[in-house]
């Protein structure tokens, strides 16, 4: 098939995709991206990347991720999650996050539900700890890199992967924090994913309380916020049905939420800080929703090796001098190396 009719036939896809959306809106190839002059500061969403240790075709996510990054600069990239599923983790870790490191700029990071965590070895196998490594190799190997700003978080609280950072603007004034937040893995009791505990829920309330107290002097005083973590929460289907659809698709049957739902959601309404969340996970899913008064959003794949998403790219996340903020999918066709920016909504 010729190029130029492939170029046209996912274009179609896309459209056909959302069709009846009102949001869409793209702005085609070659004309420059230009940061909209009411924005302070704009994060990168990319997530489920799953770096096969295949350097042919890991190279096509890494020219997805390049373009994006090139074309929007953003001031922070945060990656939520599942940059792999094989089972020489270590390898695929330390190839995404070398190249990540090359670009210069801050970059989060939260942990999915494949990270060292689902490896199944074989009884007696000799691991070669260059290649393999357990989630705690992971977080040294993390907080030793010059540019990624993860921490490990308290140790009382579960999870690896708990933080914060807050963005200020030219004044020092708080515009928005960031909320980091570990989804956990697999919940084998109840035969499904896990979702957040307890005590991480404890941490955020107490987090968000912690900001408002440092920053306004008044822990009543919420800043406002937006948390990124891989696992989407059981709201995010419910939302799907209920709530007003701002973008993208829900395909049938893909519903990745946990096995059992926790009150993080509730407890993000009650707190009135987060307007916005970031998960991944789902790979096929691609919808952001408003529901009661929370944007839920689930970051485009990056996936170009497991997975036949019917795009590939990120959102970008632009937070306003205001304190809002408005979100622009990047999607990079098949067969274009360019990347095409949707509409702000």
């Amino acid at each position: 098939m010729k190029k130029g009719l492939k170029i046209f036939l996912s274009i179609v896809l896309v459209l056909a995709i959302l069709g009846g959306i009102a949001a869409l809106s793209v702005t085609f190839y070659g004309k420059k991206y230009v940061r909209a002059e009411d924005t302070a500061y704009t994060v990168l969403q990319i997530t489920d990347v799953h770096i096969l240790n295949d350097e042919k075709k890991d190279a096509k996510a890494y020219k997805t991720i390049s373009e994006m990054v090139n074309t929007t600069k953003p001031d922070m990239i945060a990656v939520t999650g599942d940059v792999t599923s094989e089972k020489e983790n270590f390898t695929a870790f330390k190839s995404f996050c070398t190249f990540m490191e090359k670009f210069e700029i801050p970059w989060a990071f939260v942990y999915g539900n494949h990270e060292g965590l689902d490896i199944k070895y074989e009884k007696g196998e000799k691991l070669d700890p260059d290649k393999i490594a357990d989630k705690q190799t992971l977080n040294d190997y993390l907080s030793s890199l010059k540019y990624c700003i993860y921490e490990r978080g308290d140790k009382n609280v579960d999870g690896m992967g708990n933080y914060y950072y807050t963005v200020h603007d030219k004044d020092g004034k708080a515009l928005m924090s960031l909320i980091f937040m570990d989804s956990n893995s697999y919940d084998e009791k109840n035969d499904g994913y896990d979702h957040f505990h307890p005590n991480q829920i404890a941490w955020y309330e107490k987090t968000v309380k912690q900001i408002a107290k440092e920053e306004n002097g008044d822990e009543a005083k919420v800043v406002p916020s937006l948390a990124f973590f891989h696992i989407p929460m059981k709201e995010y289907m419910t939302g799907y049905k209920e709530g007003n659809r701002l973008w993208g698709f829900k395909f049938p049957k893909e519903d990745g939420t946990p096995a059992v739902d926790d009150n993080m959601f509730e407890t993000m309404k009650k707190l009135g800080s987060t307007k916005g969340c970031y998960a991944g996970h789902d790979h096929m899913n691609n919808f952001s929703v408003d529901y009661q008064g929370i944007r839920l959003t689930y970051g485009l794949s990056c996936d170009h090796n497991i997975y036949m998403t019917p795009f590939r790219g990120g959102v970008l996340i632009n937070i306003k001098k205001d304190g809002s903020f408005t979100n622009q999918p990047i999607i990079r066709h098949r067969g274009q190396s360019t990347v095409t920016i949707c509409k702000e909504y």
